[in-house]
């Protein structure tokens, strides 16, 4: 079995799966250097930024990391956020790109040629899907979010061959910014995924 606990200055504990034994950190002397500063300060931004849409990823990154993966669902979009959708603004203070964000992963094709728009507190959406075998059990999903703030997840909410879909969206009364808004596709009998696609903002 695993050796969980302390004995001296050695550790023992489990993580992701797998046994880990390591000695007492040292703490560094050294001065941080700007690079570190700036991947420490990425990090954060990654970590934030996931944090908000835990229920969502967890949902969206579950055909990457099926239950017993060794690296979990969350842990890989956090790893997708970090090293692909972070940007560098003016004051060089990194900050995450929401069009980069795959907020869903999957096999299936995704919707195309996406629209989004506002008429007063309902959002209307848009988009064409071409048919396969098999595609009459595919549904859309719409994340829409206003990040460090709130959003909303909706699952299987029409069928996607419909092309067109409205909705009651209750963030628009009171968003602290600009909404964000994705889309997918998910097969209800298999509950497989598409990759997600993000179809703009809303102001």
């Amino acid at each position: 079995g695993a050796y969980i606990g302390k004995v001296g200055s050695v550790y023992g504990y489990v993580l992701n799966g797998q046994n880990i034994i390591r000695g007492k950190r040292k703490p560094s002397t050294k001065k941080p250097t700007e690079a570190m500063l700036l991947n420490r300060a990425k990090m954060k931004v990654a970590s934030g930024f996931s944090t908000v849409l835990v229920p969502c990823l967890r949902y969206g990154y579950r055909e990457l990391a099926p239950k017993g993966s060794r690296v979990g669902a969350v842990q890989l979009a956090q790893s997708h956020i970090f090293k692909e959708c972070l940007e560098i603004d003016e004051k060089g203070k990194p900050f995450v790109n929401p069009g980069k964000v795959r907020v869903f992963r999957g096999s299936l094709n995704p919707p195309k040629d996406c629209l989004v728009w506002r008429e007063n507190d309902r959002l209307h959406f848009k988009w064409s899907y071409e048919a396969t075998r098999g595609s009459e059990t595919y549904r859309v999903n719409i994340l829409i979010y206003d990040i460090d703030h709130e959003f909303r997840f909706n699952v299987a909410e029409e069928d996607v061959h419909k092309g067109e879909y409205s909705m009651l969206c209750t963030l628009l009364a009171y968003k602290k910014g600009p909404l964000h808004v994705y889309m997918g596709v998910v097969d209800v009998y298999t509950e497989e995924l598409s990759d997600s696609v993000y179809v703009g903002l809303v102001e």
